[in-house]
């Protein structure tokens, strides 16, 4: 049961590798085995066994995600574009909690986590009206500023995870 667990979990992840947006992580998070992934991949040969018993139905599932659902999410975003992008919508908003009681486990203050929670709230709502305002449909057209704050995101998503 575990290992069908495992690979289902894998092909939620392989899914979030293939949306823009949306990361793999998340979906680790979401289901509870991002450290333990972690740590499985760094520490892979100082308990093989263990690890790779872990692993391997994550990555199986990783792959069947990203090979079977490339295409289906594909047809979904440019046939049904706004139901599939609210569907991923209310993925994210939906793991803010998990990622909430994660940063209140780690934090000493529980002000922060409130703190983090709301401006991660903010910064998604002002991100999804940016993407509207700037109009980045035309991918030959766009919009200088949308690639400047595209950039600067990007820095800062890089930075935070490595604190």
């Amino acid at each position: 049961m575990n290992f069908l667990s495992n690979c289902l979990k894998g092909i939620a992840i392989g899914s979030g590798a293939i949306l823009p947006g949306i990361s793999s992580g998340v979906f680790c998070v979401i289901f509870g085995i991002y450290e333990k992934l972690l740590d499985s991949v760094l520490n892979f040969f100082s308990d093989f066994k263990n690890n790779f018993k872990f692993l391997f139905p994550i990555i199986l599932g990783t792959g069947i995600g990203i090979f079977l659902l490339g295409n289906v999410l594909n047809y979904c975003l440019y046939q049904f574009p706004i139901q599939t992008k609210s569907i991923f919508i209310g993925l994210i908003v939906g793991s803010l909690p998990a990622l909430r009681k994660q940063v209140l486990k780690r934090s000493t203050s529980t002000n922060f986590g409130w703190l983090f929670f709301f401006l991660a709230f903010c910064f998604g709502i002002i991100c999804a009206i940016l993407e509207n305002i700037l109009q980045v449909s035309d991918v030959e057209n766009v919009n200088f500023l949308y690639l400047v704050i595209s950039g600067f995101l990007m820095s800062i998503r890089h930075y935070c995870a490595r604190c």
